[in-house]
């Protein structure tokens, strides 16, 4: 035997499964002030990127809605007169009315009972 000399049990290196090794964390949070300022300046970037956006989107959508109410009330103003324009129409073409025009502008009358009809 060699004297002086330290003996342990041997021991498995690996490790079971369910546990990992943990890496040891840097908790050293501090940044340099160049890094700040451009993670700042970033940041401030994306903010104002992100409420501009909005705010265009928002225009756009306004706008759509807007046209969308005009086309509406030019559809409701052009169905109201679609409906005034058959009822002339049914109106102009009713057989009294013919008749009443027959008789006014062409002297056209329906024969009689005694009349005779000569072609």
């Amino acid at each position: 035997m060699i004297v002086n000399t330290q003996i342990r049990p041997y021991r498995c290196r690996t490790r079971s499964v369910g546990i990992r090794q943990r890496v040891a964390a840097n908790n050293s949070c501090e940044m340099s002030v160049p890094l700040r300022r451009a993670v700042v300046l970033v940041l401030c970037a994306a903010l104002f990127l992100v409420v501009a956006c909005g705010q265009f989107l928002h225009w756009r959508i306004m706008n759509g809605i807007q046209v969308a109410e005009q086309l509406q009330s030019v559809s409701s103003d052009l169905a109201v007169e679609n409906m005034t324009l058959l009822a002339r129409r049914a109106r102009l073409m009713s057989p009294e009315h013919v008749k009443a025009v027959a008789a006014v502008r062409l002297d056209l009358h329906e024969p009689g009972k005694g009349q005779v009809h000569r072609l």
